[in-house]
């Protein structure tokens, strides 16, 4: 609970609170993309308990896209991390698939 009834929420049901906002915070890492970082934050939280491999694989995107954007690359990065995704649930899906019972 709050001491305040303006501070925000300082536990998880912050991501309730970001949810209900009108806005969003983003920060622009190329011509072309703006990361919401709020977003971004809050997958690498939900990612932590159940597959922390995961939650470090975010904070190494979310690294690699701040450190290709000051190099002019981030759409490059940006790319690739959606290839990289693509393939994931691609192989995530046929897993699915075979392991299924007729």
């Amino acid at each position: 609970m709050s001491e305040s009834d303006n501070a925000l929420p300082l536990d998880n049901t912050i991501w309730e609170h970001i949810a209900h906002m009108d806005f969003t915070i983003g920060i622009p890492v190329s011509e072309n993309k703006t990361l919401n970082i709020l977003g971004a934050l809050e997958d690498i939280y939900n990612a932590v308990d159940p597959d922390p491999d995961e939650a470090k694989q975010c904070i190494i995107a979310l690294a690699a896209i701040f450190v290709a954007s000051r190099h002019d690359k981030a759409d490059l990065v940006w790319e690739e991390l959606s290839v990289q995704e693509s393939m994931a649930n691609f192989d995530e899906g046929i897993r699915e698939i075979l392991n299924e019972k007729p």
